[in-house]
């Protein structure tokens, strides 16, 4: 038995994910820890009583020997490298959910602590794994060499917009050398060059929600666009092969240079210009304390 725990249950990916999981052969979601960070007390008991999970942890650390791996949920990104690293030192693989962190020194260090530890740290927007995704890039022979790319999403400007810049790396991949604020109107469009001199159109807080991508290639424009009810189980099967120790193809590096994307998309925003990645201060990102509060606040309101 693969036996998952719940870090934080913030948002409605704990119980989705749970009940994904617990559907899947040979695994269980078997323990959780709340950090109050948006539901009240008596909340974690109520969750794993309605979800069918036995452990209820007081400590976050008390969860270790109930778990082979866990999902790190909280809203407030900046927690996310103190959430993680009790597991990543005991060797247990964490999914850490989108966004995987908002701070460039948070970045340093979930490498420094991978390269350290060697457990395994996945995670970041499950629209990386789209179906559709998948789909187009093995007609590889048939789209040609895909020459520019446009992906559009909808929701704020990083939580949501992390989603849109993971669903066109899963496609065209990283390797981005500098980001320019490129124009506003009603959406953030942003163009994010390479080290190829490949050009990534990202259009950010489109007024629908819907995920899509254009390419334009050798032999013409190829267009998809995600059916969202379908993206998390590819997503969370390749986190169970993880940690039943199967071969999957992941890259912590891809999903914080997502993070770095929209950072530098942040400063050019504010400051005009080209921002290359390799010069973001370590001290710039976004505020996840702030998102949690507001987070939070609208749950209370019944938002």
């Amino acid at each position: 038995m693969t036996r998952i725990g719940l870090v934080d249950l913030d948002t409605s990916h704990p119980k989705t994910f749970t009940k994904i999981l617990n559907a899947m052969p040979g695994v269980k979601v078997n323990a959780l820890w709340d950090g109050r960070d948006v539901w009240p007390e008596g909340y974690d008991e109520r969750f794993a009583k309605e979800n069918d999970i036995p452990h209820v942890c007081k400590r976050l650390e008390d969860m270790i020997e109930h778990v082979d791996a866990v999902m790190v949920h909280g809203v407030n990104w900046d927690k996310h490298v103190d959430r993680a690293y009790p597991f990543i030192e005991a060797g247990k693989p964490v999914l850490i959910d989108k966004p995987m962190v908002g701070k460039v020194r948070d970045i340093y260090t979930l490498l420094e602590l991978h390269v350290a530890h060697g457990t395994p740290v996945y995670g970041g927007s499950a629209l990386r794994y789209a179906q559709e995704i998948g789909m187009l890039r093995s007609q590889a022979d048939r789209v040609g060499e895909v020459l520019t790319a446009i992906a559009t999403g909808p929701g704020d400007f990083f939580s949501y917009g992390i989603h849109t810049t993971e669903l066109a790396q899963g496609m065209v991949g990283t390797g981005a050398n500098y980001v320019e604020y490129v124009a506003e109107n009603k959406s953030s469009f942003i163009a994010v060059t390479y080290h190829n001199g490949f050009v990534l159109i990202l259009q950010l807080q489109q007024p629908f929600h819907e995920w899509s991508m254009c390419l334009y290639s050798t032999t013409g424009m190829h267009t998809m666009r995600v059916d969202p009810t379908r993206i998390y189980e590819p997503f969370l099967q390749n986190f169970i092969n993880i940690v039943n120790k199967q071969d999957v193809s992941f890259s912590l590096e891809a999903p914080l240079e997502a993070v770095k994307i929209l950072i530098a998309a942040k400063l050019s925003r504010q400051h005009g210009g080209k921002i290359y990645l390799s010069e973001v201060p370590a001290e710039e990102g976004f505020d996840g304390a702030a998102y949690a509060a507001e987070y939070a606040a609208a749950k209370r309101r019944g938002l």
